[in-house]
């Protein structure tokens, strides 16, 4: 087992002990009541999977997914909030979105894509916020990128591309939003994004036979109530 899937494995399996201490405790009564109604709510589960992004080095999704939490939490959390008051605090929203976009272009080291046409370029760097962003990229070296597609939509045309001999990574973060990510048939590609209320679907046809085993493309990053199409042509 490689040093990352074993930190990804670690990560997931240090939640689960905390999630089962913590149950256990609960049938003891151990845990106050007060305690207990704001670990117990559902927007709980983006920040367990934000626990679990931030053990795995993955920052921006940790980001996301805490603010998140935090902000269905507030009605919990004070009494001067309520699920009906909420609406008002909708914009929110965008500057999570925007820690996102600015935390990711940061880290990313990336060349920004223009939103035509067809790109020649090693690395994809692609924002979509309230619109759409199609792009069509042409490398013999392809090493991946981020996505990032905030109440919007992305195309990713990578079927005139080859992969680097070390593989490549895609970071890609949907909040409120999609991705339709256009492949080779014959790339391997493995997923390790965490989804909530969101997920990810390959949708490609004609593939299993001639797959290149020794290059692969990696697509990590995380989907809230958004979704990854993986398509062919």
């Amino acid at each position: 087992m490689n040093k990352a899937n074993y930190t990804k494995r670690y990560g997931f399996g240090l939640v689960v002990l905390l999630v089962g201490i913590v149950l256990l405790l609960d049938n003891f009564g151990v845990i106050p009541y007060e305690v207990r109604d704001v670990i117990f709510r559902w927007p709980m589960i983006f920040v367990l999977i934000g626990l679990i992004n931030v053990i795995n080095r993955e920052w921006t999704s940790a980001l996301i997914l805490f603010l998140i939490g935090a902000f269905f939490l507030l009605p919990t959390l004070s009494e001067h909030f309520s699920y009906h008051s909420l609406w008002r605090f909708w914009p929110v929203l965008l500057i999570i979105a925007g820690f996102g976009i600015l935390k990711g272009r940061k880290s990313s080291g990336c060349h920004r894509i223009k939103d035509a046409g067809t790109n020649s370029t090693d690395y994809l760097d692609v924002v979509a916020v309230f619109g759409s962003s199609t792009n069509r990229i042409r490398s013999d070296n392809f090493r991946g990128g981020e996505i990032v597609a905030v109440f919007g939509g992305c195309e990713i045309y990578l079927t005139d591309a080859m992969l680097s001999p070390e593989g490549g990574t895609l970071d890609i973060v949907t909040v409120f939003g999609g991705t339709k990510l256009y492949v080779p048939r014959d790339w391997h590609v493995k997923v390790e994004s965490s989804n909530v209320l969101g997920g990810y679907v390959d949708k490609r046809v004609g593939v299993g036979e001639n797959i290149d085993m020794t290059r692969t493309l990696k697509i990590e990053g995380v989907n809230v109530f958004g979704g990854v199409e993986l398509l062919s042509m």
